[in-house]
């Protein structure tokens, strides 16, 4: 009879232990999940404001280069009109 007490005894104390490992593992695996999605946001966060930063810088360029484009049609219809006088 002490054995089977043994037994059982065993059986149970195996039992919760495996249950709140279980419960202890998975909010670790979790607590991990959510660490990693952190840093992924931030990752992308700084690529974000980089290219909005590249993007700003361009849109500069291309003010730019549509004035000169601009200009170089004025100074092309003026050498055009003079040409043909």
């Amino acid at each position: 009879m002490k054995m089977i007490e043994q037994i059982v005894l065993t059986v149970v104390t195996t039992m919760i232990g495996y249950f709140a490992g279980r419960r202890k593992t998975n909010a670790d695996t979790d607590n991990q999940v959510l660490k990693n999605l952190e840093l992924s946001v931030g990752i992308y966060t700084k690529i974000i404001d980089d290219l909005k930063t590249e993007i700003h810088e361009l849109n500069i360029k291309v003010q730019d280069l549509q004035k000169m484009v601009d200009e170089l049609m004025v100074e092309n219809r003026k050498l055009k009109n003079s040409n043909s006088i």
